[in-house]
This record gives C-alpha cells, sequence and structure tokens, in this order.
C-alpha cells in the first residue's frame, strides 16, 4: 500500500516513516522485519532520509536506532501528512504498529553473561 506516491521516492520510504512516526524510532532490521521488506533496501532508504535530513540517527551499541528528525524544517507538516496517510492504513496493519509485544523475563531463568 503506497498512500504517499508522488510525494515519496519510494513506498519503502513511506513505511519507514509511518513506522517511525507511530513507535518514536526503531532501528533498520526491525522496521525491515515488520513490513517483511529486504533489510538492504531498508538500509538504503533510512541513509538517503537521513542525507535529506528527514531522519536522525545514533549508535545505541552496536546498532543504529533511527528517529524523526525533531530539527527538520518542515516536520509538523510531514507529521500530519504521514498522519493522514496512516488513516487510509488497514486496521490491522494501525493495530500491530502501535502494539509493542516484549515478553517478561520467565521468574527464575538464570541471567547469562554477555560475551
Amino acid at each position: 500500500m503506497f498512500i504517499l506516491r508522488g510525494i515519496l521516492r519510494a513506498e519503502t520510504q513511506e513505511k519507514i516513516l509511518i513506522y517511525l512516526l507511530v513507535r518514536g524510532s526503531g532501528y533498520g532490521k526491525a522496521i525491515a522485519e515488520f513490513y517483511e521488506l529486504s533489510p538492504n533496501a531498508t538500509q538504503k532508504q533510512l541513509a538517503r532520509l537521513e542525507g535529506d535530513g528527514v531522519v536522525v540517527s545514533r549508535l545505541v551499541g552496536k546498532l543504529r536506532e533511527y528517529q524523526l528528525n525533531p530539527r527538520y524544517a518542515f516536520l509538523q507538516p510531514l507529521k500530519e501528512l504521514l498522519k493522514a496517510a496512516l488513516a487510509a492504513y488497514p486496521e490491522k496493519v494501525k493495530r500491530e504498529l502501535t502494539m509493542t509485544r516484549n515478553r517478561p523475563r520467565q521468574a527464575g531463568k538464570p541471567v547469562l553473561p554477555a560475551r
């Protein structure tokens, strides 16, 4: 589903921006897995968006975490546009985007040292 065709260069960009809008931040691999996209294509689009100043990233350990750039000049209009596009998405996708499932650690499970 490519709602913002003509405004964005690729469907992957729309999906990345929607994901970051709803979840606040995310990793390239997590975004690719959520939408069942190629990790390579996702990373390329993230690099383009970062180069254009739309998203920013930071290293968290060895992983690069992305979020919408709070200093982007057109952040508010972009958010409004993405919210309008999100309204056209199927309910199932909207529900999955807002639901973060992190299972709690099993009681009594031993803590293994990191390698």
